[in-house]
């Protein structure tokens, strides 16, 4: 990944401390397999933009068997840190398989930094192939058949709001800074569009625009969103202490998140780059 000063997404500070974070979190984890592992930080810390209340969300992968997916908590320099643990493959079959409805793929469609930049095409090429094809059927809608870069973005977050509407009061709390927004929009158009055209999923039209791929649509669109959903709330539930009460309680943080209006907004902010080609 391109971390020159230009390029960089990521806050400095953050990206400073990575190797002491590592060894910090490494010594709350000793009891957890060592094969190839590595962390996958994302979320408001390593963009700078964290409130008081944020924690420091972080995946745990790596390569040993038998190991249950699963989630625990930690503390580092004072700060609460959620941890999901899981295995590389269990991880990637979040993707075209769709194993947990998302869960952690689409923790990932946002800035993430690891501390094995070999593993991050990978990453992103495991949240395209969660997203294109959903993002397809919900571009058909719109009866065109070529797309700019931004476009495709926007056909991604629409399509992830179809599926979990209540996302829309986190993307809306970034655009209250509309210097991070952007920031963050042009670093996820470059690693989506990416990780699209790597997996297939999109063609080059040779004009700087982009059309999908035919076999690049999900079968099935109500059925699809109705399985990812249950799987999604299923994993929620569970990795919070087996909670039939969860979804209530990340309703309540989205809504905490953002106002409606926000999110109202932020769905016209979408829509208005789908409409016009470019981010407003």
């Amino acid at each position: 990944m391109d971390l020159s000063p230009a390029a960089c997404v990521f806050d400095r500070k953050f990206i400073d401390q990575m190797p002491e974070i590592v060894a910090g979190l490494s010594k709350e984890v000793d009891d957890l397999p060592v094969l190839d592992r590595h962390w996958v930080f994302y979320g408001s810390q390593p963009l700078g933009a964290a409130q008081a209340t944020s924690d420091l969300d972080v995946l745990l992968v790596h390569d040993e068997a038998g190991w249950p997916v699963h989630r625990r908590s930690a503390v580092w320099n004072g700060i609460p840190v959620t941890i999901y643990v899981l295995n590389r493959q269990d991880l990637y079959s979040d993707g075209a398989d769709r194993r947990f409805g998302g869960y952690f793929a689409l923790k990932l469609f946002g800035p993430f930094i690891t501390d094995n930049s070999a593993d991050e095409s990978a990453l992103a090429s495991m949240v395209a192939d969660f997203l294109a094809p959903i993002a397809h059927a919900s571009a058909l809608r719109w009866g065109r058949s070529s797309w700019s870069a931004d476009q495709l973005v926007a056909h991604a977050h629409l399509a992830f709001l179809d599926l979990y509407p209540d996302a829309a009061s986190y993307l809306a709390r970034l655009h209250r800074d509309r210097e991070l927004f952007r920031r963050v929009w042009h670093h996820q158009r470059a690693v989506y569009l990416t990780a699209l055209q790597a997996n297939g999923h999109v063609q080059d039209t040779g004009d700087g625009l982009w059309r999908y791929e035919p076999d690049s649509l999900v079968d099935d669109l109500p059925r699809e969103r109705s399985r990812c959903a249950a799987r999604f709330w299923a994993c929620g539930a569970v990795f919070h202490e087996s909670d039939p009460g969860f979804p209530d309680l990340y309703f309540h943080k989205a809504d905490a998140a953002a106002t409606r209006a926000e999110q109202g907004h932020i769905y016209r902010v979408l829509q208005r780059v789908v409409a016009g080609g470019v981010l407003p």
